[in-house]
């Protein structure tokens, strides 16, 4: 039996006791770890392990997957780069993976609700299989759709989001985002854009991203326990805001007038009173795809 403390369980402790289910096996009471711990640590002091599949349905070598990329062309633009100094945005854009269209083409809508309202036209010469993975208007009212080359699988109780590349504006047309419970769907899923402007030219290049797929746990937003309190009923977490917030009006009005000066708590992941956390992260170390393909040639 859990032995508590003076102090109340952290939520992560919390969140871990719930998941821990009492199983019979082999005649005898056990504890069992439950999903997700259960799938996430097979074997005592394993690290994190999750099987991500991507099936190609077919040799068509029209698109690829690729980690997400920290960059952003109009952050490269900022000046002096400025803009990679906020790590959430460089870890936003970094989550995850890139599907990178290699068909180039370009689309124009006139605004009306019919599939024929939007065009859509190679900017190169095409071989008939990347023909096969131009956009189309498939469900009319501008929206744009790609037939994904992947079919994605994912272990139980894990989907999988797909959503536009984060932090990439696009004039005249915007991603659309979708859910997917990849664990049991046998088939591909399509990835689709809005045009947002009527009469605009929209392009996109060969090797440009046109979604960014996260794997998600089905069950977190179900299992959390969300609540508002004032923050004065947690003394400790107060008087480190306190003090935050008190050193942080003395360095805006010192700097007011230099936008670039930054005081870099949180990018060294530590509070205002210089206690650092364990748990920070400025890089995810994503891993590319391994090609089973290629090895089986």
């Amino acid at each position: 039996m859990f032995q508590l403390g003076k102090k109340a369980p952290s939520p992560t402790f919390l969140f871990c006791a719930r998941l821990c289910v009492l199983h019979p096996f082999q005649g005898s009471s056990v504890l069992r770890l439950g999903w997700p711990t259960e799938l996430f640590f097979r074997r005592l002091g394993a690290r994190f392990l999750m099987k991500l599949i991507a099936y190609k349905t077919f040799d068509y070598n029209s698109q690829r997957l690729v980690p997400a990329s920290r960059t952003r062309e109009w952050m490269d633009k900022t000046p002096g780069a400025f803009a990679y100094h906020c790590l959430p945005l460089v870890m936003a854009n970094s989550l995850g993976w890139f599907l990178i269209n290699d068909v180039p083409c370009e689309m124009e809508w006139d605004g009306t609700e019919e599939a024929d309202g939007l065009k859509v036209w190679p900017t190169e010469e095409l071989t008939d299989v990347q023909k096969h993975f131009m956009p189309t208007s498939h469900f009319g009212s501008g929206v744009v759709t790609w037939h994904s080359e992947f079919m994605f699988w994912t272990e139980a109780r894990i989907c999988m989001i797909t959503k536009g590349p984060s932090n990439t504006p696009k004039h005249g047309i915007a991603p659309l985002e979708g859910v997917i419970e990849t664990d049991w769907l046998p088939y591909p899923f399509t990835i689709n854009w809005k045009m947002t402007q009527k009469n605009v030219r929209v392009r996109f290049e060969r090797g440009e991203p046109i979604a960014q797929l996260l794997p998600y746990p089905l069950d977190l937003i179900s299992q959390t326990e969300p609540e508002i309190d004032s923050l004065k009923n947690n003394v400790e977490l107060f008087e480190k805001f306190e003090d935050y917030r008190k050193k942080r009006t003395v360095f805006n009005e010192k700097f007011k007038y230099h936008a670039t000066k930054r005081q870099k708590y949180y990018v060294r992941g530590e509070d205002s009173l210089g206690h650092k956390t364990e748990n920070h992260r400025t890089d995810w170390k994503t891993k590319p795809f391994t090609d089973k393909t290629v090895e089986q040639v």
